[in-house]
């Protein structure tokens, strides 16, 4: 079944892609109850899409509860259309149904009547996501794979949303913002009590860098924090069990 409430959301985008004929998610036949795993590369890849899908995800819900529900629903359309078409391979390869009936519930609450329920619902996506990753069990050097991804491409985006000071494309500043919630989510999870301390510490501090979710007044700071944290993530790697 196609995410059909995820697809009408695209109408009024202007990044619409054209949709696909194949179903989002993997048909509801059992699926091989197997230990079946991908090679750890592909895992960390694959993960980082679905932080992508959480980043934007996240991002919707802050402006659902700043009452942006049309807003909310533009970040909505990345991860129903763009992204999750991509993982269906990966959902097969770890036994996975995916999760595309939470992400079509998802979909329906974007009504000003309905931010409760939409509450709920970003939750369940949010959980969904979280158990796929967890089933995984990534190792420190994967996470911090993981965490640079999301916040090289949250760089490729800051540089889109911002230029000297001012807002130049909101959505993408937006969606930097919520690739750095991601990211510091997995960094969270590693081991090494030194490295964790330190490189949340540095991702709290580039958050200065997005005083909030629609500013009105220009952005003090520049991405030389984002660049500093790319390089510390780097030295890391190579320390990561």
């Amino acid at each position: 079944m196609l995410l059909w409430s995820c697809l009408f959301l695209l109408a009024g985008c202007s990044e619409t892609v054209p949709a696909s004929d194949t179903p989002l998610n993997p048909p509801r036949t059992e699926l091989a109850q197997t230990n079946s795993s991908m090679e750890g590369p592909d895992n960390a890849h694959f993960v980082t899409k679905l932080g992508l899908i959480q980043g934007h995800l996240w991002v919707a819900s802050q402006l659902v509860e700043a009452d942006r529900f049309e807003l909310g629903a533009k970040h909505a359309k990345h991860p129903a259309q763009e992204v999750y078409q991509e993982l269906v391979p990966f959902f097969y390869a770890v036994s996975s149904r995916g999760f595309a009936e939470e992400l079509e519930a998802m979909s329906g609450q974007f009504t000003s009547s309905s931010k409760g329920d939409f509450r709920q619902s970003y939750q369940q996506v949010m959980n969904a996501i979280d158990a796929i990753v967890a089933r995984l069990e990534l190792a420190d050097a994967d996470r911090l794979k993981v965490a640079y991804a999301l916040i090289e491409q949250a760089l490729i985006e800051y540089r889109a949303g911002v230029s000297d000071g001012e807002i130049a494309d909101l959505q993408e500043y937006q969606d930097a913002r919520g690739f750095i919630e991601i990211a510091a989510r997995f960094v969270a999870k590693i081991q090494n009590d030194q490295h964790r301390a330190a490189l949340l510490g540095n991702i709290q501090a580039a958050k200065k860098l997005w005083p909030n979710l629609d500013p009105r007044q220009p952005i003090n700071g520049d991405e030389s924090d984002l660049v500093a944290l790319l390089a510390e993530l780097q030295s890391f790697q190579g320390a990561a069990p």
